[in-house]
């Protein structure tokens, strides 16, 4: 994946540079630098799709929360 790629997926994740580089533990410049790369490493993008099935999982349990309260309070 190419920097521009890289930071198009970060971007369509809704991360901006500085959030991302805090969800990753390093500076922002960190992930500047892989946004102008001509090839990122593979472990972040693994990184970045980590952060975006944890960000969905998340979503599905809060979905699943308040399907679950709704049938209780049916009861």
């Amino acid at each position: 994946m190419t920097g521009a790629e890289f930071a198009a997926a970060v971007k369509a994740a809704g991360f901006t540079q500085k959030a991302f580089a805090s969800a990753m533990g390093v500076h922002r410049t960190t992930i500047a630098e892989r946004f102008v790369a001509n090839e990122v490493e593979p472990h972040w993008v693994y990184a970045l799709a980590g952060l975006i099935a944890g960000n969905a999982a998340a979503q599905v349990a809060t979905l699943v929360a308040k399907a679950d309260t709704a049938v209780a309070n049916k009861s």
